[in-house]
């Protein structure tokens, strides 16, 4: 992997170091970063089991170490076309609010670990304006900010927020009647 600097916007409670991890991965055309500290593990595409009625946003779920894990794919997210997914296809384990629960996000390629300084982070709204905000609605809600790396900018995405109120809550009736019949 390489080693970049980069410098950022994005919000988040800032610790002591200096420095945010992302990993960056590809969907499509675009370049997006996840906090490193949201990713739990990254794994090859496993068979994923269809999941009755949850939001159509979800692929269905997985079982990793015994653990129930929910599979979104960012393509699908993002209004993109779907393509085939290969042996080597990277589902991206991310914990979802920082209680343990996991959300498989299945992107086209796994690039890198980047770290970006802190003192320039700052929230979506600081760089997008509101009447743009609401233009942006399905691409910018699921955005912490931007990472701006070799002079391109890296959307770096929120986990909490890549469902919305309404499919987390259809998602976890789907998994709860799932948990039940099993």
């Amino acid at each position: 992997m390489k080693n970049q600097t980069a410098t950022a916007v994005m919000p988040g409670v800032l610790a002591d170091t200096d420095t945010e991890a992302l990993l960056v991965s590809t969907v499509g055309e675009h370049r997006y970063g996840l906090p490193v500290t949201s990713v739990v593990r990254i794994v090859e595409m496993v068979t994923i089991t269809p999941l009755p009625n949850a939001p159509s946003i979800i692929q269905g779920i997985i079982n990793v170490q015994g653990k129930v894990v929910p599979v979104m794919e960012l393509r699908h997210r993002f209004g993109l076309c779907r393509q085939a997914y290969g042996l080597h296809t990277p589902i991206i384990l991310a914990d979802m609010n920082g209680d343990g629960r996991m959300l498989g996000l299945i992107v086209d390629t796994v690039e890198d670990v980047i770290h970006v300084p802190r003192a320039s982070l700052e929230i979506t709204e600081a760089f997008v304006p509101p009447e743009l905000m609401e233009q942006m609605a399905t691409h910018a809600a699921h955005l912490a900010g931007v990472a701006k790396v070799d002079r391109q900018m890296i959307p770096v995405l929120e986990v909490r927020v890549l469902l919305t109120q309404t499919e987390e809550i259809e998602l976890s009736q789907a998994l709860a009647n799932d948990l039940s019949l099993a």
